[in-house]
C-alpha cells in the first residue's frame, strides 16, 4: 500500500522549492493552486511517486535500482545496478494511455518502458514491463493526500470536478 508520506517524498523530489518543506507546508502550497493547474501537478507527482515505488519494489526483491538525481532526466528514469555498475536503464510511465506509451516506444525504440498494470495488459512487447502498480492507485493516493478528499481517480477531470462540485 502506498502511503501519504511517499506522496510527500515525491513532491519534495519534484519541486525544488519544497525540498525541505513539512507535510503541512506542502498541503498549504497545493491548496493555493488553481483547479486547472492541479491536474498537471497531480500527473507530475504521480509519475515521480511511480518511480520511487518501483525502485522500492525492485529493492524488496534484491535488485539495486536508483532514480537519477534530476527528476527530469532525459529518456530514462531509473538505473539498475549490478556489482556497482549500471546494467540497464528504464523509462517509467504512470499512465493509463496506451497511445502515450506507443508514442514513447516510437521515440525510444530500444529503451524498455515500465508501465502501470492497466497499460501493460495491452502490450505483448518485450520492451514493456508490467510494474505491478496500478495507475488508479497512484492517482487516488496523490489526490487524497494533496486534496484531502476522495475523488474518482478514473477521469482526468475528477480533480476539476471536485473543486467545482461537478458530478463526474
Amino acid at each position: 500500500m502506498i502511503n501519504s508520506d511517499s506522496v510527500f517524498d515525491a513532491v519534495r523530489r519534484g519541486y525544488n522549492e519544497l525540498g525541505e518543506a513539512s507535510n503541512a507546508d506542502i498541503e498549504n502550497y497545493f491548496a493555493e493552486i488553481n483547479p486547472e493547474a492541479m491536474v498537471g501537478h497531480i500527473s507530475n507527482i504521480k509519475g515521480i511517486l511511480f518511480e520511487l515505488q518501483y525502485v522500492e519494489k525492485l529493492d524488496a526483491v534484491g535488485i539495486h535500482a536508483e532514480v537519477f538525481e534530476a527528476a527530469n532526466h532525459p529518456a530514462v528514469d531509473i538505473a539498475i545496478f549490478e556489482g556497482g555498475e549500471v546494467v540497464k536503464e528504464l523509462q517509467l510511465k504512470a499512465t493509463e494511455s496506451v497511445a502515450y506509451v506507443n508514442t514513447t516506444l516510437e521515440q525510444y525504440p530500444d529503451i524498455p518502458i515500465v508501465v502501470t498494470t492497466e497499460v501493460a495488459s495491452h502490450f505483448e512487447s518485450e520492451l514493456i514491463i508490467d510494474s505491478g502498480i496500478e495507475e488508479a492507485l497512484l492517482e487516488s493516493v496523490v489526490t487524497e493526500t494533496l486534496l484531502d478528499e476522495v475523488v474518482n481517480p478514473i477521469s482526468p477531470f475528477s480533480v476539476i470536478s471536485w473543486f467545482f462540485g461537478l458530478p463526474f
